[in-house]
């Protein structure tokens, strides 16, 4: 519960207070088991890249929910990442000096 509620207060800080909407659709998700836990894409980011975690921010599209994760590679690169939040599918990577997925 304690990870929900940061999840919730961070959210809060991510998106903007006109979006309450959003935020209130984003937990209504994560607790129906429609999205995945920002933990849980972190640590497969983590896994993959490696680095330093910056920045995370859960986005919604059109097609549906997205975390953007910005990280700090072992290479000192800033790796900018999206995941499908339901699926946690590797949708694109960008980062300095190198092309799109």
């Amino acid at each position: 519960m304690r990870i929900l509620l940061a999840f919730v207060f961070f959210l809060g800080l991510a998106l903007p207070a006109a979006a309450d909407d959003d935020a209130a659709r984003a937990l209504e998700e994560l607790r129906a088991g429609r999205i995945l836990p920002v933990e849980t894409i972190v640590a497969a980011a983590r896994q993959q890249f490696g680095g330093d975690l910056l920045d995370v921010e859960l986005e919604d599209e059109d097609e549906g929910f997205v975390y953007e994760i910005k990280l700090l590679a072992p290479d000192g690169r800033i790796l900018k990442l999206e995941y499908d939040a339901a699926t946690g599918a590797l949708l694109h990577r960008r980062g300095r000096h190198e092309g799109v997925k």
